[in-house]
Order: C-alpha cells, then structure tokens, then sequence
C-alpha cells in the first residue's frame, strides 16, 4: 500500500520467525491482554504457512502474518484475529503492508464473520497488495463472495460499520478523516459473531504480513451519534457477476445516471445541472445547458451521442418542457411547448 516506514527494513523471514512464539495455533486462546482488544486467533481455511499475530500494548499494534490462497468464492484461507461480538458496531484502522511485492491480491482485512468455518458468511473491508480497497461479502455459508469496490486507492484508515442488517465502509487518506466510500449492502448476522482483522498472501507457497495501527471498536451510543445526513452513490454492476464499482460518493443528492454511447462517462443531474463524469471516477464536469438550470432526473441521450434531451422547468411558469441540445453542451431547443411535460426515454 502507501508508505512502509520503520518496518521496510524487515524482511519478512524476520517478521515470521517473530511471530510464531504468539501463536496459539487455529483457534488457539490466548492469555488475557496478550490480544488488547481481542480474545483469539488462528487460521481459517486450508493455508500452507501457518499465520501468527504479535501484540504490542506499548504501540496499539497487531503485526498479522497469514498465508492462504484466496478469500474469495465460497471458501476463505486466511489468518484471523478476532472477539465475539454483538449488535451494532464499527472496526477502524490504520492498515500498512511489510515488504514491497508480493501477490497484487494479497489481503489486509477488517472482518465480520459469523464464524470461523472457511464458507462462513462474512463482511470485509479489505485493501489489497495493489492498493485496490473494496468491501466484500459472503450472503450466506457457502455462497459466493459479491464485491463493491471503492474509487479510492491505497488508503491508509478503514473503518467497516454494522448497523442493522446494513454494511458501510469508510477510508482515509493519510492525515485525512475518514469519509463514506458509498457502497453499502444489506447482511444479516444472526445471534453472535466474530469481529477482528485477517491477512491472506493470496498465495499459498507464502505468507504475508500487515500492520494493523490505532484500532478502535465503536459500540453503542457513540456508534449512533451525529446528525442524520443526506448521501448519494452512484455505482456500476457488473451483470454477471453482481460486483459492483463506487464511481462517485458524496454528501449531497444526485441521481437518474445515464451511459454515454461510448460508455467512458455517466451523465446525471444534480441541484438542476446536469454533469459528466468518467466511468473509471474522478471529477465531474458541468454541461453547460444555457438557460435550463432547472433539469430534473428525465433526461438521456440520442442513439448517435450527439444529443441530449432534457426536462426543465427553468420556463414554462416552473412546468417542465422537453428540450433538445448537444451532448457535448450548448443551447437547448424547445420540443414540447405545453407543460408539464418529461422526456421518459
């Protein structure tokens, strides 16, 4: 991921060897405090390399070193550490990777499982090797695992939410607060379940180890506090497999997006304006639509792209019109003189 600090100069043949007197074995307990926050760990799933997890109460952090080839489909192989829990609640922290290369899928996770069977369902925030950060999930034991990926890359804070049978991840850019990266879906946990922090080499010839820094647990009242506040996504689904990609997130309403006929922007509106952004995300641009300042969610573009049809009520003693204007922008021409009238496609 981003920056590797103090611990680049280990290599991970050091690190590993470090871990294994903290190892208790899959599901192995532990003395009390030798987790801080946690109760237990081991290996889920068939690894190759036994994973292990060194504490430091002193600095607030977990070194995990896990093996494994996947955490994915229907079954994961990863290192877990992790605590029952109940309800709802919220898992934070700084992640880092030690070591450059590696597998560009290698793992570092926030985790919610229901339990440590290797098909279990479960929740993920996850970076990878490459930086890829994405929330992931299994519906049910045996299922297979969906995805929703996060338009940012490589952050250094994540943060996954349970509230209710919902799931939300946020991520934070170094020094940064954390922010929604859009993207949340509906799992329930039924009773209890497991909630902590897994390392997978995405490799299973090897381990790979994560430092997981400032972990923080938020329950109860602090979790619900804060103002009700409005939030909009706009996602891509891939149809087959149902993944699904964040292009933009933000705290305000946009809606109604529509595919360029190329298919490298998605056109929407916004506050009465209509925007372009690209299907990979980035900034939007505003289109300029003249004097229709007042463009609601029917709009959409001609079978050559070199249109665009609006309904705006900017005219018309506030009844929406149907206009006609470049797609790339300019002054709209009146189709519909009577009103309220839309354009439905």
């Amino acid at each position: 991921m981003d920056k590797i600090g103090a611990m680049k100069s280990l290599s991970r043949r050091t690190v590993f060897v470090g871990l294994i007197a903290a190892f208790s074995g899959s599901g192995g307990a532990v003395q009390a405090g030798q987790l801080g926050i946690f109760e237990a760990h081991g290996d889920v799933g068939a690894v190759g390399l036994k994973g292990g997890v060194a504490y430091d109460a002193k600095a607030g952090t977990y070194t995990v070193t896990g093996g494994g080839e996947n955490m994915w489909f229907s079954t994961d192989a990863l290192h877990f550490v992790w605590k029952q829990a109940q309800g709802d609640l919220a898992l934070a922290a700084d992640i880092r990777f030690v070591g450059d290369g590696g597998n560009n899928h290698r793992k570092a996770a926030l985790l919610i499982r229901q339990g440590l069977e290797p098909d279990a369902a479960y929740a993920d925030a996850v970076v990878h090797g490459d930086g890829l950060t994405s929330i992931q999930y299994r519906e049910e034991k045996g299922g297979p695992t969906r995805e929703v990926q996060s338009n940012v890359k490589g952050p250094r804070r994540l943060r996954i939410e349970k509230q209710g049978d919902y799931v939300f991840l946020s991520v934070a850019g170094e020094g940064e607060p954390l922010r929604s990266a859009g993207g949340s879906f509906k799992l329930r946990f039924t009773g209890s379940f497991l909630l902590g922090l897994g390392v997978c080499a995405h490799d299973n010839k090897v381990s790979e180890t994560a430092v997981f820094s400032n972990v923080e647990i938020t329950t109860g009242a602090k979790l619900a506090a804060g103002e009700p506040m409005l939030e909009s996504t706009l996602e891509t689904i891939a149809i087959e497999s149902k993944d699904r990609r964040v292009v933009r997130t933000a705290a305000e309403h946009f809606e109604a997006p529509n595919w360029s006929r190329d298919g490298k922007e998605l056109v929407y509106n916004s506050g009465g304006l209509l925007y372009a952004i690209p299907v990979t995300g980035g900034a939007p641009r505003k289109l300029d639509t003249g004097p229709a300042t007042k463009c609601n969610n029917d709009h959409g573009l001609s079978p050559d792209g070199t249109q665009l049809a609006i309904s705006d009520q900017s005219q018309g003693e506030g009844k929406s019109l149907v206009y006609v204007l470049p797609s790339t922008g300019g002054t709209p021409r009146l189709v519909t003189p009577v009103g309220p009238s839309y354009w439905h496609g």
